[in-house]
């Protein structure tokens, strides 16, 4: 029974080995697979915020401020940009400003790469004389926008 074991395995190799022989590549062709990748960007996080102030709330001059955090991924180097007008309660407004990350409106990411970090946006707003603005609730609507540089 061992030889025929053994036989068989021979037989089998000898086959495997002679096919194989026999199945020659007759041609063959190769082609490149590609596929390009669009800019993106998400900006994520961004809530409403309350501007509040440590000085006498109402008092002329009183400085009213707040912030918030947002986050921002892309595949590509961008620039963001932050907009928004003067609180306002309809008929009154109050001087407002804004800023990202401690600096100005505007930021550019690193050249060349790629982007995935919290940054942070705050307001800031300047009561006027008493009698400058009624007293209730005031509000805008601030827009962060990210364009492909």
């Amino acid at each position: 029974m061992k030889m025929f074991k053994k036989i068989l395995l021979v037989s089998v190799v000898s086959s495997l080995i002679s096919g194989h022989a026999l199945a020659a590549n007759l041609d063959s062709d190769s082609a490149t697979v590609s596929m390009a990748v669009s800019q993106y960007a998400a900006l994520t996080g961004l809530d409403d915020f309350v501007l509040s102030t440590t000085d006498t709330d109402g008092a002329a001059g009183a400085v009213y401020s707040g912030s918030d955090s947002f986050n921002l991924e892309s595949n590509a180097q961008v620039r963001v940009s932050l907009s928004g007008g003067d609180l306002s309660n309809g008929t009154d407004s109050v001087s407002t400003s804004y800023s990202m990350d401690d600096g100005g409106t505007t930021f550019d990411t690193t050249a060349d790469s790629v982007h995935n970090a919290t940054h942070s946006v705050a307001a800031s707003a300047t009561l006027g004389a008493i009698s400058a603005q009624k007293a209730g609730a005031y509000s805008t609507v601030i827009t962060l926008t990210v364009a492909a540089l």
